[in-house]
Order: C-alpha cells, then structure tokens, then sequence
C-alpha cells in the first residue's frame, strides 16, 4: 500500500490516503512518531500498528480526562476504557497513568472509604460492598476497613441520627423504620441500637430505647 496523500485535515488531525482510495484519519503526533510520507509503501502490519498507536493515544487522552473529573482506582478505570478501546488497550492506557501518578489504589481506597463513610453516611458493610464494586482488591480493602475505628463510625452514626432522625427516634413505629433505614445504610444492629440508645439517654424527653426487632428481621 502506497501513502498517495498526506495533509492536515482539522486541528491536529491529519488525512492519509492509500492507493488514491483508502482513507483513514490520525494525530499530527502519530505520523511524527512513524516518520510518515508521501510516496510511502506500508504493509499491512505497519498499518495496524500505526492505527493501534493512534487508538492508544485516544484512551490515554480518555483516561487523563476521566481521572480530571474524579478519582478512581485502576479496575474501573479500565472497565470505563474498555467499552470504547477493549480490554488490551484499556490496561495500557491504566498502565500510562499509574505511571503518571495519576491512579494508586493504595492511595485512593482510604480516601474512597472516608467519602462514603462521612459524606455518603454509609455504614462499613455497605461500604465494602461499594468498594469491591469498583474493583478494589478484596484485602486491601479489608485493610482500609480495619484501620477505621468504632469510635469514629458511632461519631458518624451519632450525627446522622441527630440531623435526619432525630424526631423519628421519639416514636415506636417511627424508630423501627429508621432502624431499617439506618440498616440499608449498612450500618450493623449493634451499632444501631447502641447509637439510638445514647442519643435517647442524651435527651430525657424521650422513652427508653427498647429492643425492637432482632437483627435478622432488618
């Protein structure tokens, strides 16, 4: 296949036409990379790498973008890629970026942890589910998980009650179904009921905080 034209096409995009018919459209950057030329034969091999090279180029322009509008660990990363670039690519392009700095799972599942934790006011099993949703390796974020304390998940727990149930922790009916609700949350039965118990001691116009249900009921 002879290169019979060669010529920017839009910004940094340039048109290559093969044998006066084929053509085919890729970065300024990829026909300095290959040294392209009019009057240049390519094999087929040739072309599919230089055409690989610019669909690269795209998922590692894609995943600097998608990393830019949040963080993420590396598994979605790459399941995001490969609906668009497929698997081999995608791990390439995550691979370009690790490099960067940009991901480090590591680093970013304590962060993903105290997010869902203190602003999402998930409790810890709801909290694993997400994580390894998102492609977490199973210890690390048993790790993570281990590290936080009970004292600082009451904390957390002790200040949703305040702000959302406050008034509905006065009520029989009202207090089963926050319980159910603060348990969809993932928060645990023993955290619950020691959390609502605290905040019915803290204020004596309130009844107290018999049990329930059991926690297989939840």
């Amino acid at each position: 296949m002879e290169i019979t034209e060669l010529c920017e096409y839009k910004g940094d995009t340039w048109q290559i036409e093969l044998d006066g018919a084929r053509k085919f459209y890729v970065n300024g950057s990829i026909i300095e990379s290959f040294e392209l030329e009019k009057g240049q034969r390519l094999t087929l091999e040739e072309l599919s790498d230089i055409q690989g090279a610019d669909v690269l180029r795209k998922a590692k322009k894609r995943a600097l973008y998608l990393l830019g509008e949040r963080l993420m660990c590396r598994a979605e990363l790459v399941q995001k890629l490969s609906k668009t670039y497929g698997a081999q690519v995608a791990e390439e392009a995550a691979e370009y970026v690790a490099g960067l700095g940009y991901i480090n799972d590591e680093e970013y599942a304590p962060k993903l942890a105290e997010y869902l934790i203190r602003r999402k006011h998930w409790g810890v099993r709801r909290v694993r589910l997400e994580m390894l949703h998102r492609g977490l390796d199973r210890e690390l974020v048993e790790n993570v998980l281990a590290d936080i304390s009970e004292d600082d998940l009451d904390e957390e727990l002790m200040s949703l009650i305040e702000k959302k149930y406050a008034l509905k922790v006065q009520d029989f009916d009202d207090r089963r179904r926050t319980i159910a609700a603060l348990a969809r949350r993932g928060y645990d039965f023993g955290a619950i009921k020691r959390c609502i118990n605290a905040y019915v001691q803290n204020n004596e116009d309130f009844g107290e905080f018999d049990e329930i249900y059991n926690e297989d009921e939840i």
